[in-house]
């Protein structure tokens, strides 16, 4: 069964947990989307690369934290919702979801740390890690949020 709230046979808790993990996942999405396209490009074109440098690196941990955070409420609403009225999809919607925490919690609790261990010397290896483990989180929360809706 798709989760869709106007689904005549879900009850109201189950619209609400669906309405959760959708919000959670989308504003996640929105989060990482705006981060990555518009505050981050930003930062660097109008401060330049040493004065951006920190300010980005200073917001990364508090990014990840809410990315994981945001994750375990969509999880919550995924499985509250699935038990209550069924979702087709659920183990991609699970599977997504937790790949998507997996890479934030990575990000925040082992790749940050190397980063300020290395200092600048190491900036472009850790950006590209930094970049891809976005990206797969990104296409996890895309997946995640069109299983519920499948």
């Amino acid at each position: 069964m798709p989760l869709a709230a106007e689904d005549s046979h879900m009850s109201l808790a189950a619209a609400v947990a669906s309405f959760v993990a959708d919000l959670a996942l989308g504003a996640w999405f929105g989060a990482m989307a705006f981060f990555s396209f518009v505050a981050a490009p930003t930062t660097f074109s109008v401060l330049g690369t040493d004065d951006a440098g920190p300010v980005v690196n200073a917001i990364f941990p508090t990014y990840y934290q809410i990315g994981v955070g945001l994750g375990f409420v969509a999880l919550g609403g995924v499985a509250v919702t699935d038990a209550l009225a069924g979702l087709d999809y659920a183990w991609v919607a699970y599977g997504a979801t937790a790949v998507a925490i997996a890479s934030a919690a990575y990000a925040r609790y082992r790749l940050i740390p190397k980063m300020e261990a290395a200092g600048d010397n190491a900036f472009s290896e850790y950006h590209k890690q930094s970049v891809a483990l976005n990206a797969l989180a990104m296409l996890a929360v895309l997946v995640a949020l069109a299983a519920t809706h499948a």
